[in-house]
């Protein structure tokens, strides 16, 4: 028997990434022998017969057979990842290559593949015995008007159920086409580069921080929290909205506040939001908002402690009388700077009663702890 110029034997391997081949036919991998992966390759192909995986493999066995017939000493095996891919498929294509490995020793891999995803394990397969070959199959197809619209609907319909791709090849262009009906509807069409602009940023933002799977993950462990957190940034939105408007507009009447050294009386009115700039007329004020809005916060995280059955809730409730009482003392320091003329001592006042309140209630709650232990 002929010897490979790497060594003694041979391992023609196929791999499937994203475990179609084992999806489908539900054969277990790793599959190895000729005899196996032709039974598969059969399987799959009866199955799925416009499916690329099922010829890579064919183009497998064809090659170990020709391998064969020259006189070298090889074995056929296939792997298979995940359909989410990624880290966790690579991780299991990893674990199959050893389970093989373990069995049959070989000096090099003739590695098969069916696209440019698959070839990605390459390094994880060379940290681990040289490769000498790599073969991509690529399947010839009619370029027909109707074989080309059929391939578009087969394609269309594996993107709508891959949600590895159809978030960025479906959702977020439709995200687009949806505001851009509504720019053009409202006659703002001219504001849809910045309206894609928005979608992208705020899509690359979820996507660097995790935040689709913080989320998800917030939901499902933690419902509670979840909807008072959702409810809490809501309502810190439209504070700062009527804050902000209520700065456009004090500096639109007196442009002369568009200074520097005018900050206090902006952050006293995006505070307050006084009627007519009169600090004294005032009705719901961004302070109020932010109050509710931490309130309804501590609420839900004391309510998701209680369900969780953790001790120690009061300090939640401690927390959210110190913002009820914390509300009159930010009123008062907004007054200060709308008219620094204004006797701090009111603010002073209610400043050191929310100091004292809050203090109280800890030290109690404190020692109600150890008195119990």
């Amino acid at each position: 028997m002929r010897i490979s110029p790497f060594g003694k034997k041979l391992l023609v391997l196929y791999v499937d990434r994203d475990g179609d081949i084992r999806d489908v036919t539900g054969i277990e991998t790793p599959i190895v022998g000729r005899d196996a992966n032709l039974k598969a390759a059969m399987d799959f192909i009866l199955k799925v017969p416009d499916e690329a995986d099922a010829n890579a493999l064919f183009a497998a066995i064809k090659l170990y057979d020709e391998l064969l017939r020259e006189g070298f000493e090889c074995e056929l095996a296939t792997v298979a990842g995940l359909r989410e891919g990624g880290v966790k498929a690579d991780m299991k294509i990893a674990e199959e290559v050893d389970k093989v490995l373990e069995k049959y020793d070989v000096d090099g891999i003739i590695f098969v593949s069916d696209g440019a995803s698959d070839e990605r394990v390459i390094p994880i397969l060379q940290a681990r015995v040289p490769i000498v070959s790599v073969n991509r199959v690529l399947v010839k197809q009619v370029r027909g008007l109707e074989d080309t619209y059929s391939l578009f609907i087969k394609y269309w319909r594996d993107l709508a159920g891959n949600p590895r791709y159809s978030l960025y090849f479906l959702g977020l262009p439709g995200i687009f086409l949806v505001v851009l009906a509504v720019l053009i509807t409202i006659g703002y069409a001219h504001y849809a580069g910045i309206a894609l602009l928005l979608i992208i940023g705020l899509t690359m933002i979820a996507k660097g921080f995790n935040l689709d799977k913080r989320l998800s993950h917030s939901w499902s462990t933690a419902p509670v929290l979840f909807f008072g957190s959702f409810i809490t940034v809501i309502i810190f939105i439209v504070a700062f909205y009527l804050g902000a408007s209520a700065v456009v507009s004090a500096i639109n009447k007196e442009p002369s506040l568009a200074n520097m050294f005018n900050a206090g009386v902006l952050v006293g009115i995006f505070l307050l939001n006084p009627k007519n700039h009169s600090p004294i007329a005032y009705d719901v004020t961004t302070i109020d908002l932010m109050v509710i809005a931490l309130v309804i916060l501590l609420i839900a995280r004391g309510l998701h402690k209680h369900l969780s059955e953790r001790q120690k809730i009061w300090h939640e409730a401690v927390s959210a009388m110190f913002c009820l009482l914390l509300r009159q003392p930010l009123v008062e320091m907004s007054l200060l700077l709308l008219d620094p003329q204004r006797s701090p001592l009111v603010f002073a006042t209610w400043m050191a009663a929310t100091v004292i309140i809050t203090v109280t209630l800890t030290a109690f709650f404190i020692a109600y702890e150890r008195l119990k232990r």
